[in-house]
């Protein structure tokens, strides 16, 4: 009985508990990947142009436009704090979400290209 609950044990920490740590949430994607994307696509970005990040607690961010609609992408710390921020804010809640990286934007051409970010 021991031996089934010693494998009992080890069967859980080796399957169960890797599966709950939080390091495979995060994302090895940075900013500059984003921009590259865009820039790659044949739109302007100036990576200098920043948009109000702090005010939905991001530590980072970009806007440009596409089309004469802006576009801004937020990098957050982490994913989890982008999780967090998400469920305090419903306006972030909405934003399609890559990795730490959320996107604010109306346009079509920019969502697609924000998702594509590996």
């Amino acid at each position: 009985m021991k031996k089934l609950v010693i494998i009992g044990l080890f069967l859980f920490s080796v399957i169960v508990l890797p599966a709950c740590s939080s390091k495979g949430e995060e994302s090895n994607l940075t900013l500059e990947q984003f921009i590259k994307a865009y820039t790659d696509a044949g739109v302007e970005v100036d990576p200098n142009e920043k948009q109000n990040y702090q005010a939905v607690n991001a530590k980072d961010g970009v806007i440009f436009y596409m089309d004469l609609k802006p576009v801004k992408i937020y990098e957050f710390e982490s994913v989890k704090a982008l999780n967090k921020q998400a469920k305090e804010d419903e306006i972030v809640n909405g934003w399609k979400k890559n990795g730490k990286f959320a996107l604010h934007t109306s346009s079509e051409p920019a969502i697609e290209i924000f998702n594509s970010v590996k």
